[in-house]
């Protein structure tokens, strides 16, 4: 408990910093308080607004970093819910009575759009990184900075989309059939010299994806409970990646954003 009360004290901290900067308007939550991590619908980083300084680190800080962090940190709530999906997602692989139905698909499905949800957020980070404001050129040592740890979050909240969508490609992979042997049905031909003609037309069977992983994705080998496990920990350990690049990079934020106050 006190290792994850440290490693969210510099994101705990930034959030404080940015809510006390003065808002032109109204904000989802008052001024000055501390919105909670993980809530669905709510940014820890309400809008700067009118600030201050009007350096280029600051208008950076609004306009890009601000968007990017609660981007980010949308993504996690989504993902929160994702890893409690993972681990029932394995039990129905390893029923063998929802192995190949409907039930699998649909757990499989709402996986999927969390993956689409993951890289809609992470898309915004990039398009961030795309500003010419906040460009590798400049020569504010702040931007550069800013830039710097915006890069490092993208990199990080990339990865962790991309894993969770190349998982679903493999489990779709998975379950989908190989083709259809149509040799024995009134679709097929009875000639056997014109079905060794049309064999090289037949694509060969797909490799199993579920024979093999990506480092770091978990193999699930058919024991109930240890496939649970493994999801648990894959999900586990995907938050806590980003966790720690999201701390990393508040770190650096945060002075710059104290500075426009």
């Amino acid at each position: 408990m006190i290792a994850t009360m440290q490693v969210l004290i510099p994101s705990v901290a930034l959030a404080i910093a940015l809510a006390s900067v003065p808002s032109p308007g109204p904000t989802p939550f008052p001024i000055g308080t501390l919105v909670p991590f993980g809530a669905p619908d709510a940014s820890p980083l309400p809008e700067i607004g009118r600030v201050r300084s009007a350096t280029p680190a600051c208008a950076v800080m609004r306009d890009l970093i601000i968007p990017s962090f609660a981007a980010a940190r949308r993504a996690d709530a989504r993902f929160a819910l994702t890893r409690t999906k993972l681990p029932q997602y394995a039990v129905l692989v390893d029923d063998p009575e929802h192995r190949t139905d409907i039930y699998r698909e649909s757990a499989l499905a709402r996986i999927d759009s969390d993956a689409d949800a993951l890289l809609k957020e992470t898309l915004i980070i990039n398009k961030a990184l795309g500003d010419p404001r906040i460009s590798a050129e400049s020569k504010d040592p702040d931007v550069m900075a800013e830039r710097k740890a915006l890069q490092q979050l993208y990199d990080t909240e990339k990865i962790r989309a991309n894993l969770l969508t190349e998982f679903v490609i493999r489990q779709r992979a998975a379950i989908a059939t190989n083709g259809i042997d149509t040799s024995d049905t009134a679709f097929g031909s009875r000639n056997p010299q014109l079905q060794q003609q049309q064999a090289p037309l037949t694509p060969p069977p797909m490799p199993d994806p579920t024979a093999t992983a990506p480092p770091g994705m978990p193999l699930m080998m058919g024991n109930d409970l240890a496939d649970q496990q493994q999801m648990r920990d894959w999900g586990n350990n995907l938050s806590a990646a980003v966790a720690k690049s999201e701390n990393g990079a508040a770190k650096t934020f945060l002075p710059i954003a104290q500075s426009c106050r």
